[in-house]
């Protein structure tokens, strides 16, 4: 069994939106997490960048990506090492997001994240850092 990896919300949105232009490279990369931001992505307005899906087509792709993926477990501990993380980085407003997901991981033993914005998560993070053209 390979060792586990993250998905970034941003390749699970990808895999559901076929017109996305990193839809073929997410799809070939992922052959083996992050609802609610993926919910607030996608159901966002397309003008404030997001995908503008009603809530019944943002609940099929979730039941979609449910059946293909193993979902982590938050444990009481993503708290607290969430909150190590915020204070440690100063980290205000939407990049919060990524903390948590940094904070999931480490509950969770997970040390790989498969993303496309290999920026939002600095190297000092611990992880291993994962592109799909990779």
């Amino acid at each position: 069994m390979t060792a586990a990896c993250l998905l970034d919300t941003n390749i699970l949105l990808y895999l559901a939106n076929p017109a996305s232009w990193e839809h073929a490279a997410a799809k070939t990369a992922v052959a083996a997490q992050t609802m609610f931001e993926f919910w607030s992505v996608a159901t966002r307005p397309v003008a404030v960048n997001g995908l503008g899906w009603p809530v019944v087509r943002a609940r099929e792709e979730l039941d979609a990506i449910r059946s293909r993926f193993r979902v982590l477990q938050e444990p009481p501990a993503v708290v607290d090492l969430w909150l190590d993380i915020v204070v440690a980085r100063r980290l205000i407003g939407k990049r919060i997001h990524d903390a948590h997901l940094l904070a999931t991981m480490k509950a969770n033993g997970v040390s790989r994240l498969l993303t496309c914005n290999t920026a939002d998560f600095p190297a000092e993070s611990g992880i291993s850092i994962l592109t799909p053209e990779a």
